[in-house]
């Protein structure tokens, strides 16, 4: 039929291969099934490739050599889906610690195909069913309304059941369309990861219109690092360093910002409060956020 989706998924993943042999079943298991999964491995692992190797889902592996994180990442494997399936119709960015039910899929091409949009994305859901975040709507009254619901699914659907145009949303499952990713250009290969997901969000909804389903759910689970402790964490404090210079690099350099603007005050008192407000951490705030409205994201690896 000419007007069936095509549709390539795409990862980026390191050292995780347990999560991508859970990723890639759940998009075999698909009642409208991807034609393939591109994966880049920016290890690179063996087991990753063993992984890619043994699925049921027709996977292309890309070995980069080195890790060029989610952006690059997706990147890369963009234009190498481009290259291998000239024909597709959309991309699925999923993240590798994703698990998409089996009408997943299906229900985001429903729903690009009723309201015209360029890009649809899931609301997010952990491993116990709770609501872990939502898209960005482009209504202010709207997110609002979302952080009152906190992690009440069901509240939160209550909401808005039929959908809403989204702003920006984070990167754990994304359906988008050939013409708006040409349009919006791949994710930046200078943004490692923490805030490349909502930099290049505002690009597809800017370039199309963008729609947020509430009837779809992707789980997204990822490893537990709960023992580890955040303020000792260097790990951590620096991923979320990476992640305010990358939020303040966005707020100036995306074409329609929305008001991703008033969330910096609070990622602000959240790092200070996490780590300390002592003279070190305030520097760094500083640090962080002049280089990101200066035009320069955070793209050096951790």
């Amino acid at each position: 039929m000419p007007d069936q989706p095509r549709v390539i998924a795409l990862v980026a993943t390191r050292f995780r291969a347990d999560l991508l042999r859970r990723l890639l079943h759940s998009l075999a298991s698909q009642t409208i099934r991807p034609l393939a999964a591109v994966v880049c491995d920016n290890g690179p692992d063996i087991a990753t490739a063993e992984a890619a190797k043994q699925s049921s889902l027709p996977c292309e592996l890309l070995s980069p050599g080195k890790n060029l994180g989610f952006g690059g990442g997706l990147a890369s494997a963009g234009r190498h889906a481009l290259e291998k399936f000239p024909a597709l119709t959309h991309f699925l960015l999923v993240d590798d610690d994703a698990v998409l039910a089996s009408q997943d899929l299906e229900k985001l091409l429903t729903s690009a195909r009723e309201h015209s949009a360029g890009c649809v994305a899931p609301f997010l859901i952990d491993a116990a069913g709770k609501l872990q975040e939502v898209p960005e709507p482009v209504s202010w009254p709207l997110a609002r309304a979302f952080r009152a619901a906190g992690q009440d699914l069901q509240k939160a659907r209550s909401l808005t059941p039929k959908g809403y145009p989204l702003a920006w949303c984070i990167g754990p499952c994304l359906l988008v369309d050939q013409g708006t990713w040409l349009r919006a250009g791949p994710p930046r290969s200078d943004m490692l990861a923490f805030g490349d997901d909502v930099e290049f969000s505002l690009r597809l909804s800017a370039a199309s219109p963008a729609w947020a389903e509430p009837s779809v759910t992707v789980t997204h689970a990822p490893p537990s690092t709960s023992h580890l402790p955040l303020s000792t964490d260097n790990a951590h404090y620096k991923k979320f360093g990476m992640l305010l210079q990358n939020l303040a690099f966005t707020c100036v350099a995306s074409p329609r910002p929305r008001h991703l603007p008033l969330y910096l005050p609070g990622n602000v008192r959240r790092f200070l409060r996490t780590f300390g407000s002592n003279p070190a951490n305030l520097l760094e705030v500083s640090r962080r956020l002049l280089l990101g409205f200066f035009g320069r994201p955070a793209g050096s690896a951790l």
